[in-house]
């Protein structure tokens, strides 16, 4: 992390602690895991973790042992929620395309390095849709639809997110820099971008970019599903779908097709 120019050690480490908290492998941690995690001595984690726990931001439950998130943090994650632009403009339309397509459908972001995030989620009760927890963080290249991301990213960005390869998920996984590249930049705001069991075994996912009004990428906007329970006739009328709320995600937020000079319109779906 780059430290500001006013830096807290002891706000660092309770940001810390809320941000491995909020991590759905990491979301019940014992104090001894925290600071273990966060590479400091248990009795100054102890101090701030009481200060949390204090205010409400954290609990801690005698019988296990471990801190978990507080019903304050709550009203912060709703709060923060509500000055979102891209995440409150996003929500109807995960909605939309949830019950429209019976699958899951989630709001991704990209976070610090070169990481992507499940920002918002929304399940339907059906047997098709697969379930992702908010909050859970992971590389960019371990997903298709982080075939988004580097769409929007120049030259040394690629280069960076693509410094530690690309990882053998599945039998189907793009491995190729120059293939993965030419997928990457055959991508168009507007379009949807399909994965059948490309990194994550038995999963079918179709995702659109999500562009602000100043033609950058805010987030992408994914629906995943069993591959076995979605035929071809299923998975032709997802796409149909996904490609109206592609639409809708870019004339929502106030942006054009030509939104990115590696995201240009006039393209067709890309299969990967």
């Amino acid at each position: 992390m780059k430290h500001a120019r006013y830096h807290s050690p002891a706000a660092d480490l309770a940001a810390g602690a809320l941000k491995l908290l909020s991590r759905y492998r990491t979301r019940a941690s014992t104090l001894s895991e925290i600071a273990t995690a966060l590479q400091v001595p248990k009795t100054t984690c102890l101090r701030v973790l009481c200060t949390l726990q204090a205010h409400e931001l954290l609990r801690y439950d005698e019988g296990s042992r471990r801190y978990s998130l507080g019903q304050y943090a709550v009203v912060i994650g709703a709060r923060a929620e509500e000055g979102l632009d891209a995440l409150s403009r996003v929500r109807p339309l995960l909605g939309a395309a949830a019950a429209r397509t019976g699958l899951t459908a989630a709001f991704v972001q990209c976070v610090s390095g070169d990481r992507m995030m499940y920002v918002a989620k929304e399940e339907c009760a059906g047997v098709t849709g697969v379930s992702v927890s908010v909050g859970n963080r992971f590389p960019l290249t371990s997903v298709s639809y982080g075939k988004w991301v580097m769409a929007f990213a120049g030259d040394e960005e690629r280069e960076r997110l693509l410094a530690g390869g690309l990882p053998q998920l599945t039998s189907q996984t793009t491995t190729d820099r120059t293939r993965y590249l030419e997928q990457v930049d055959a991508l168009r705001v507007g379009e949807i971008l399909e994965s059948k069991a490309e990194y994550i075994p038995g999963v079918y996912a179709a995702s659109c970019a999500v562009v602000d009004a100043r033609h950058e990428l805010a987030g992408v906007l994914v629906v995943l599903g069993l591959l076995d329970a979605l035929d071809e006739d299923c998975r032709h009328a997802v796409c149909t779908i996904m490609r109206e709320i592609a639409t809708r995600c870019t004339a929502d937020l106030g942006a054009v097709t030509d939104a990115s000079s590696r995201a240009a319109p006039d393209s067709g779906r890309k299969a990967s």
